[in-house]
């Protein structure tokens, strides 16, 4: 793939993913206001979400060959066993992390984008 090609699909995936964790950190955030009752049903469709986002981070991988999304991928593993556990304060930390690699990520592409004046 050339390195053009490779920096727009990797700007792109970067772009999404990020997008998504900034959701994620906004979900589990309302976890903390919820009534007991309330966290179990919500838990269940938050770690809904979250392997649907491992589902595009895989898709994101396969496609750009970045090791920087196998890595995010396992951050979004640990954030659902935490979230399973009712620990939200180290899910948010694992966000955090995931969103900082994908933003490494989005930015390392986006400097060929620009080197090449493509944004």
């Amino acid at each position: 793939m050339s390195e053009i090609k490779k920096a727009i699909v990797v700007f792109h995936y970067a772009e999404k993913v990020k997008s998504s964790l900034i959701l994620t950190a906004s979900l589990l955030e309302v976890l903390n206001s919820m009534k007991d009752e309330e966290i179990v049903g919500a838990e269940k469709l938050l770690v809904a979400y979250f392997n649907a986002l491992i589902l595009e981070v895989n898709i994101a991988t396969n496609v750009s060959g970045v090791q920087g999304f196998q890595d995010i991928r396992t951050k979004i593993e640990e954030v659902v066993e935490q979230t399973k556990q009712h620990n939200y304060a180290n899910a948010m930390k694992l966000v955090s992390e995931a969103i900082s690699i994908t933003t490494t990520n989005g930015n390392k592409a986006a400097e060929t984008l620009r080197e090449n004046e493509l944004i």
